[in-house]
């Protein structure tokens, strides 16, 4: 058990970790079917290649200009910024636009060169057909190099290319547009327009079987882009400045019609000077004079109220109390008062110092003194002026606001209607800037416009012209054949590689070997017989069955040098699933042994009995069943096939317990019973993956030979059918393949290299 467990583990460690060398055996299997493809991949190639010419390419550089010269810089009229990346990307596509590739083929009269006087391929004409055909199928395989504007031109009156005038087309007129469109298809399959990376230049290509034609078509190509380009624009400028003279016109119309307004309305207003110094308009001269009124009237209502509060102080006072009055702060701050104080000032300090220096008596402090006496009856008679004078001056100024009241709400009335008019003055006005402001705009774009019109900078030139090529691209036809042969046998034996690797099955010994790690006994070839057809029961005793025969007694032959010393008399017959040869590959194991010794072949699978149907036994005839059970003699239950000599024991009338009864002391018992009589016992056991029978039944073997079908049987199950037999301790002698297609078997396989030879054939022995 654990030998066998080793090995299966080591082969399922490998296989899942290291990729398998290649599997060489395929290559032996599959030789001749990858030979015969790769010989008509080249034929096929070089019959498709003896219609080719070799293709010659020429190359021509464009640098497209990105700032262009200009008389004049006025880009608004011109379109297109060239520093932006669309800039670049529009021009390429103009490259390669319909407009072009017809300019080219038309001046160049291409329709008159051979190369362009062959009928389209069919791949073509199919592609062709199911884009006018399908719209979606146009989305999906329009190729990048050709234009969409084959089938719709980007001038207006086309359809599909074709010009719609209104009238219909007659016939030869639309077989001709057909056929150009067809020829400007080859003719823009062939042309390669390369933008160069990182550059202003764009690398114009174009492929023929002509290499002088080819030269002067790249060339045609670039000037013709050159020419349309100058073209446009200079339709453009043209175009712009008609418009321009039409518009100036219009605006010279409004400006002096504004004008015109502006100046009515200035004399039915009689307004001559509208701007003062503020730049205030026709409110200037009566703005100012409300602010002034405004300012005068805020001054008299000062006065007013600084002399009502003098006459309250007053009031309060009395008019007899000087010494109060002159406290008073309206009193005291008035300008002669204040000055009558100053002098007041200097008398005491005058007469101050006098008193120090002279006596009493002297006159110059005596007439100190009477100089204060004077100016204190001034300051009192001042201050009684000024008392009385303020009723007075009240009163005036009172009236004097309202004066100012009255002017000012005047004013104000004024104001508001001048308003009026200057809005309505100002809008005339502006009215007049604006139309002047655009017609001075018109009339310089205009004036421009004509001085440039007839100058256009090129938006590209020539860096490099394209000269006539003097080597073909194309390889040589033989070259292309063995590539394709080479290239055919190459991708061929890696898909038969892949697919034998990601392959979940058994397709040669080599995959029994590395993925069980188990021999192989013997490899059964597989046998033409009709759909649905068993093979014949003694096909082992044919005459056409030689080599089917022969490999059956190569499987014995293994067998008994596998077990060595030790005999194994009691041999299981394994599978994983029904339907994988088990109980053909039992029978035939039998028939082969029995020709040597005494066999019996026993139907140990109660769950679908195949033994009693092939050898034409009745079903009702009791067999292993009926014996474990005791319900039958030994004798009863065994048939002697003529044919081989072989003893069949079939299970008999399927019973409901198999497993009981394949697990009782009888089927034991029954077992030892047969050594004594037997050499050789081969028992047909059920499917392993199905039910636990076969298991059972493996404890009361000798040997366990696992049949697998080719190509069919999964490794999975066969790894797990494997394990499940390490486990009971099943001597697991090996393996052996079964429906194996004999066409692909190696001659390096030792075990079946000979098989078809009929010389060395074994005859099958007379019956």
């Amino acid at each position: 058990m654990d030998k066998l467990e080793q090995n299966l583990n080591n082969s399922s460690a490998n296989n899942d970790i290291v990729l398998p060398s290649p599997h060489w055996h395929v290559i032996q299997r599959y030789k001749w079917r990858v030979l015969i493809v790769a010989v008509l991949v080249s034929i096929c190639t070089a019959f498709y290649l003896s219609n080719e010419s070799p293709l010659y390419r020429a190359s021509a550089t464009l640098l497209i200009e990105a700032d262009q010269v200009q008389a004049v810089a006025f880009d608004s009229v011109q379109g297109l910024d060239s520093n932006r990346k669309e800039y670049y990307l529009t021009q390429f596509e103009i490259l390669k636009s319909y407009s072009i590739a017809e300019t080219v083929y038309d001046r160049l009269n291409l329709q008159q060169q051979p190369s362009f006087q062959k009928s389209e391929s069919w791949k073509d004409m199919v592609v062709t057909y199911l884009m006018e055909a399908t719209p979606l199928f146009n989305y999906f395989v329009m190729d990048d190099n050709v234009d969409s504007e084959f089938s719709e031109n980007i001038g207006a009156g086309y359809i599909n290319g074709v010009p719609q005038v209104g009238s219909e087309i007659s016939t030869e007129e639309l077989q001709s547009q057909t056929q150009k469109r067809a020829r400007l298809r080859q003719f823009s399959k062939s042309l390669i327009v390369t933008p160069i990376r990182k550059t202003q230049l764009v690398k114009l290509s174009y492929d023929s079987e002509d290499p002088a034609l080819a030269a002067m078509i790249a060339n045609a190509v670039g000037e013709a882009f050159i020419a349309q380009d100058l073209a446009v624009k200079s339709s453009i400028n043209k175009n712009a400045a008609h418009w321009l003279r039409a518009r100036l016109e219009d605006l010279r119309t409004s400006l002096d019609a504004s004008e015109s307004r502006l100046q009515v309305y200035r004399k039915e207003q009689n307004i001559i000077d509208l701007q003062d110094r503020g730049g205030r308009g026709l409110t200037g001269l009566v703005s100012n004079e409300l602010e002034q009124t405004s300012r005068q009237l805020l001054d008299a209502k000062n006065e007013v109220n600084q002399l009502r509060s003098i006459v309250r102080a007053v009031e309060e006072f009395g008019i007899k109390d000087m010494n109060k009055l002159e406290s008073i702060p309206e009193i005291t701050s008035h300008p002669v008062i204040q000055n009558i104080k100053t002098l007041k000032v200097k008398a005491k300090l005058k007469v101050s110092e006098l008193s120090q220096i002279y006596g009493r008596k002297h006159p110059d402090l005596i007439a100190a003194k009477s100089e204060l006496y004077t100016i204190n009856r001034h300051l009192t008679t001042q201050i009684s002026k000024l008392v009385t004078g303020i009723n007075r001056d009240l009163k005036t100024k009172q009236s004097n606001v309202a004066a100012l009241e009255r002017e000012y709400s005047k004013i104000q009335g004024q104001f508001q209607d001048v308003i009026g008019k200057d809005n309505e003055y100002q809008k005339l006005v502006r009215d007049v800037e604006s139309n002047r402001k655009l017609f001075n705009t018109f009339l310089e774009r205009s004036k421009e416009t004509a001085l440039t019109s007839d100058f256009n900078a090129a938006v590209a030139r020539f860096t490099d012209r394209a000269h006539t090529p003097s080597k073909p691209i194309t390889l040589s036809t033989k070259i292309l054949v063995l590539i394709a042969f080479v290239l055919s046998i190459i991708l061929h034996i890696t898909y038969l590689l892949v697919k034998e690797y990601f392959t979940d099955n058994f397709n040669s010994v080599g995959d029994i070997e590395t993925k069980l790690g188990l021999p192989v006994l013997g490899v059964l070839p597989k046998i033409a017989r009709k759909r649905n057809q068993d093979l014949d029961l003694h096909y082992f005793f044919d005459e056409e069955g030689r080599q089917f025969s022969e490999s059956i007694r190569t499987l014995r032959t293994s067998f008994l040098l596998a077990q060595g010393q030790q005999v194994n008399q009691v041999i299981g017959i394994i599978s994983s699933q029904p339907n994988e040869g088990k109980s053909t590959t039992a029978t035939n194991i039998a028939f082969s042994l029995a020709q040597i010794e005494k066999t019996i072949l026993i139907d140990a699978d109660m769950r679908k009995p195949s033994l009693a149907s092939n050898f034409n036994i009745p079903k009702d005839k009791p067999g292993l069943a009926q014996l474990i059970r005791g319900e039958a003699n030994l004798s009863d239950c065994i048939t002697v096939d003529k044919a081989s000599g072989t003893h069949i024991m079939t299970c008999g009338p399927t019973p409901k317990n198999a497993q009981e009864l394949l697990s009782s002391k009888r089927f034991k018992l029954l077992m030892e019973n047969l050594r004594q009589s037997y050499d050789r016992i081969v028992i047909d056991t059920p499917p392993i993956q199905a039910v636990s029978d076969s298991l059972i039944i493996s404890l009361h073997t000798d040997a366990i030979i696992y049949v697998i079908k080719s190509e069919e049987t999964r490794v999975r199950l066969v790894q797990n059918g494997v394990r499940r037999l390490a486990k009971v301790d099943a001597n697991l002698v090996g393996i052996v393949m079964n429906h194996v297609n004999t066409d692909g078997v190696a001659d390096s396989d030792y075990y079946y290299g000979y098989y078809s030879d009929d010389e060395y054939a074994e005859k099958p022995a007379k019956s």
